[in-house]
């Protein structure tokens, strides 16, 4: 799949996507979505393990299991709760460890030169009404579209969000993405 066909895609499952080695060969992600200024994708975290880094990037995780992550972002180690969010820069230095487990956490970024995403994440009860709403993550809970529940890590676009609503308080990550007036109309895709 390219990235203009996920990046077109109205709701994408991580079952639809197959997984493929990070940059660094360590770990592996599914691509969910991307343009050649932004990408979305679901990483896969065992143990102790360094980010590839993506100079130029603006970078964000989220991490979808109840026991969180901890991030060494240089000479600074903090946790990162579930869904809770966690902002560094691609040219960091970055370990991610679950400990003696495995995690999932949700990942995006943005090439710094291009723009920006502009995200929170909510709780919601019946359906997505926020303006300005580009893309959904679900997070978890029972986020439904029709009669279809969507696992975490489902990435939604705009032009669906008005489907999709949560039965019993799902959460999701809402993204806005803001682009630069000057930015360059062709930049490289991310690896």
């Amino acid at each position: 799949m390219t990235h203009r066909a996920r990046a077109d895609l109205g709701i994408v499952r991580p079952s639809d996507v197959a997984p493929t080695p990070w940059a660094n060969g360590v770990g592996v992600t599914r691509v969910l979505a991307a343009r050649p200024a932004w990408r979305i994708s679901l990483a896969e975290i065992e143990g102790r393990m360094p980010f590839s880094p993506f100079p130029g990037a603006d970078r964000v995780l989220i991490p979808l299991g109840v026991e969180g992550v901890t991030l060494a972002i240089g000479e600074e180690e903090r946790f990162v709760p579930q869904h809770a969010g966690a902002v560094f820069r691609g040219e960091d230095l970055v370990f991610a460890d679950t400990g003696r487990g495995s995690g999932s956490v949700v990942t995006f970024m943005t090439r710094r030169e291009s723009g920006r995403m502009r995200w929170r994440v909510r709780r919601v009860d019946g359906a997505i009404t926020e303006e300005g709403v580009d893309v959904a993550v679900v997070l978890r809970g029972d986020v439904m579209v029709g009669t279809e529940a969507l696992p975490p890590g489902t990435v939604i676009g705009r032009e669906l969000l008005a489907d999709v609503e949560s039965r019993a308080g799902g959460t999701v990550v809402l993204i806005h993405l803001i682009a630069h007036r000057m930015a360059s109309p062709i930049s490289l895709p991310f690896p």
